[in-house]
């Protein structure tokens, strides 16, 4: 008699046969997904900053944003309503064009399969016609052929020609 495991790798294996790694509760701290990109942006962010370059930019860009947060907040506290209003237009505004685009985009979508079937039909049309002029090649030759033997006196029918044909080259 086996002693049964708690963790049987085989039989988690063959319960999960597309799970390569297990995260076995190893008593120590778990990092998900968010946390391990925040650190690594963070670990990122410090080495950029090893330049005096960067680190002179990223405070000049920090400067520039909390003057500019700074800029808003004081609109916003002397008259919310509106910069409300001022933003509520600005997204109609932009509603608008947005709903603008898309006519334009709809029509061109129109006139381009509109386009499509009449192509489509032309070279049908075409198919048709080259079709047509096959056929009609074929009986211009077979005329062609006929026109010649009469010319040099060799007019037989089909079946003596047929049947001459396979005398001669016996």
């Amino acid at each position: 008699m086996e002693p049964t495991l708690q963790h049987d790798p085989q039989k988690d294996q063959m319960n999960n046969p597309n799970r390569q790694f297990d995260q076995m509760d190893s008593g120590g701290p778990k990092i998900n997904v968010a946390a391990g990109m925040l650190i690594g942006a963070l670990v990122g962010g410090l080495l950029a900053l090893l330049s005096s370059s960067n680190r002179e930019r990223t405070k000049q860009s920090l400067t520039n944003a909390k003057s500019t947060v700074g800029d808003l907040v004081q609109e916003v506290k002397q008259d919310p309503s509106g910069k409300a209003s001022q933003v509520i237009e600005q997204v109609k505004t932009a509603s608008g064009k947005i709903q603008e685009v898309s006519s334009d985009v709809q029509n061109v979508y129109e006139k381009v399969v509109g386009e499509v079937d009449t192509v489509k039909d032309d070279v049908n049309k075409i198919v048709e016609t080259a079709q047509e002029a096959k056929s009609d090649i074929q009986d211009i030759g077979e005329k062609v052929v006929e026109a010649k033997d009469v010319a040099l006196g060799q007019e037989t029918t089909d079946h003596q020609s047929s049947s001459n044909d396979e005398s001669t080259n016996t």
